[in-house]
This record gives C-alpha cells, sequence and structure tokens, in this order.
C-alpha cells in the first residue's frame, strides 16, 4: 500500500511541474564556433565570427561575419546586429589570430573577453593565421563541411601526428602568465584554396611575433618538450658519401617511439647550463638507399644520434636569439634551482638566452620493418 501511495504522490508532483520557461529552437540560435581577430590594411581591429546554419531552407552550412571595432566585446554588438539569431559563445571551437596583429601587437588583452566571460569555451584551440583572417575564413567548403569542424579536426590530427603543437586558450593563458615559459601556437595558411598546417609559432613573452617553426621543427620542439605520448615523426638528410649513394637517395625516415629525457641544470659566473640527455628509441619508416643493417645498424644510430643533436641545438639556439623559452625550462629550474632561479625569474628570456645548452641523444634502432 505505502509503494502505491509514493507512486500516485510522484505522479501528482510531475503534473503540476512548469516547464522552464520559453522552448529555444536550434534554428533560431547562431552558435559562435569560431572567433577570429586581426588587423586590417589600415591596423584597425577585425573580428570574424563562423556560426552553423540549420535552417532547412539554407543553402550554405554555415555563415561568417565581421565587423570592425576598436574591442572584441564591442565588436559582439555589431555582429549581433548583423544575424537573424541569438548569439551563443559557449561553444567555441577556434580562436584564430592574424600574424599581422602579433607583429605589431599582443593579442592577450584583445582576448581579454574570453578570459572574462565565464559562457566562453576556455579548450578552444588557438591558432595563428600566416597571411590573412579572411583568406581562411572564406575558403571553400563545398567538399569539406563547416569550416569550424574542419579547423577542429584538422589542428587535432595534425597535433596527434606530432608535426605542430596544440595550445587551448586555458593553455595560452598559463604561457603566457607564467615566467617559466613562452607561448607555442599552432600555425595555419591557405594554400590552393586549402587550409594547411604550416608548423608552430612562437611568441616573446610580451605576445608578440618571434619566430615560425616548419613541421620537422615542430617535432623537434614536442621532442625538447617531452611531450612523446605519440610517435615522433622525423626526416633525416645524410651526406651522400656517408652510405655510399647520392645527394637526392640520402635520406632516412623515422618515428622517434619512446624517449626518455634527463635534464640538468647547473649555474655559475651567472649563467645556467642546461645538460639534456635523452634516450630515444625508433622504429625506421623509409630508407632511400642500400645498407646491410646486420653489419651497419651501429653506424646508422650513430649517424641519426649526430643529426638529431644538430637539429636540436640549431632549434635552441634559434630560440636563445630570439630570448624565449617554449620548452619550459624555466619551469624545471624553478623546481630545480629555486634559489637560482629567483634571481633571473624577471628576466628570464635573457638569462635563456646566454645559457648553456647542450643535447646529447643516444638513439637505439627497435623496429626495421618487415622488408628486410
Amino acid at each position: 500500500m505505502k509503494k502505491f501511495n509514493y507512486f500516485f504522490l510522484a505522479l501528482a508532483v510531475l503534473l503540476f511541474v512548469t516547464g522552464c520557461g520559453k522552448a529555444i529552437y536550434i534554428e533560431n540560435q547562431q552558435f559562435v564556433l569560431t572567433e577570429a581577430i586581426d588587423f586590417d590594411e589600415n591596423n584597425e581591429l577585425v573580428v570574424y565570427t563562423a556560426t552553423p546554419v540549420f535552417s532547412k531552407e539554407a543553402t550554405d552550412k554555415y555563415k561568417i561575419t565581421s565587423t570592425r571595432a576598436n574591442t572584441m566585446r564591442k565588436s559582439k554588438g555589431y555582429i549581433d546586429s548583423k544575424t537573424s539569431g541569438s548569439l551563443a559563445y559557449g561553444k567555441s571551437q577556434n580562436v584564430l589570430i592574424g600574424k599581422k596583429l602579433l607583429q605589431k601587437r599582443d593579442a592577450l588583452p584583445y582576448m581579454d573577453v574570453l578570459f572574462r566571460d565565464s559562457r566562453n569555451e576556455i579548450n578552444a584551440n588557438v591558432i595563428v593565421v600566416d597571411g590573412t583572417i579572411k583568406d581562411v575564413m572564406y575558403t571553400n567548403m563545398s567538399d569539406k563541411g563547416r569550416i569550424s569542424s574542419v579547423i577542429k579536426q584538422l589542428v587535432e590530427s595534425s597535433y596527434q601526428s606530432r608535426i605542430t603543437v596544440q595550445t587551448t586558450l586555458q593553455k595560452f593563458h598559463q604561457q603566457m602568465m607564467d615566467k617559466g615559459m613562452t607561448p607555442a601556437l599552432t600555425e595555419m595558411k591557405t594554400e590552393n584554396d586549402e587550409l594547411v598546417i604550416s608548423g608552430t609559432v612562437l611568441l616573446h613573452k610580451d605576445g608578440t611575433y618571434a619566430a615560425s617553426l616548419n613541421n620537422q621543427e615542430s617535432s623537434l620542439l614536442l621532442l625538447l618538450q617531452r611531450d612523446t605520448k605519440n610517435d615522433i615523426p622525423l626526416t633525416f638528410h645524410f651526406p651522400p658519401d656517408m652510405f655510399h649513394t647520392d645527394e637526392k637517395m640520402s635520406f632516412v625516415s623515422f618515428n622517434i617511439t619512446k624517449a626518455k629525457h634527463k635534464v640538468k641544470t647547473h649555474f655559475e659566473n651567472d649563467r645556467f647550463t642546461i645538460d639534456i640527455e635523452m634516450k630515444v628509441q625508433i622504429d625506421l619508416t623509409e630508407r632511400m638507399f642500400t645498407l646491410d643493417l646486420e653489419k651497419e645498424r651501429k653506424q646508422l644510430e650513430q649517424a641519426i644520434e649526430i643529426e638529431l643533436k644538430k637539429q636540436c641545438e640549431a632549434l635552441l639556439k634559434n630560440a636563445q636569439k630570439y630570448q624565449i623559452d617554449p620548452f619550459g625550462f624555466g619551469i624545471y629550474v624553478r623546481a630545480h634551482d629555486y634559489n637560482n632561479w629567483k634571481k633571473v625569474e624577471d628576466n628570464w628570456g635573457k638569462a635563456i638566452s646566454q645559457a648553456n645548452i647542450n643535447v646529447s641523444p643516444k638513439v637505439l634502432i627497435k623496429s626495421i620493418g618487415v622488408s628486410e
């Protein structure tokens, strides 16, 4: 009897429960999935948004809206006046920044509203565009889908393939605020009306543009960042006489499947020394010349070690030239040598530029494939 009483009580409550208010129809909403900022030819801020279109009568899958404004917050009002539905910013997938803007200004103040408004999605990817934002936003997507989803998938797949970094809004804010590192962002451009991930953009501590890395240098960056959850692909070109081949055939490609890092720091005469030892396991994926690996495996391992050391140290010296630390060495120094870190924390860029950084890789070939 008691069970029936509970049942009728629950039924009575459900009958008198009111709805949650006026119904909201998805076709009347404008979900902002991509936001973008750039400077025009007059160095004025231009803001773009990409929103999906759900109307059955519409022929386009998404809508691009742009406006000029002094701030991103001000632009929202202008963009709202150009759209037929209510703007919703909580589902953002991408934030694009034009390289021209970064070459002149720090983008962080313009993006303040994205961090301050709790409705915004802090896991959106931050991407630098080599070229104009307009070219990217109006790329032909007729055979690909909605531009926001395409950009998101492109960034994620490129990061999984280890040819660029992946930096969310939250991570970008952390990189800007942490004294022990500088930002690294995905770089994208248009090529023959296609979107292409071209590498990685490195920023100064003040948020302005410092340098760009190609895909191979981006892979080395991830290795030095100790981001080795996925295989890291590399291709090296050796001197032709090393393996008795010619210039066009002296290539070896491989995946770094496992890497163990050991970092040591030393401070003397107001200068840091950073020694990086790496034990690297690789799988050969391509060899364009003849080689008897049973007899010459060690020679190939040593050749890869020398080239890996050379390319890593070239990347490090390039970063030192711009007084930047996308590798996060400052975080390591702060954790292991705090007293000396306090001496340089307010000018870590200068300190890292004067540091002696040495890389000592040890390569072990674990797999040569099935063809031999």
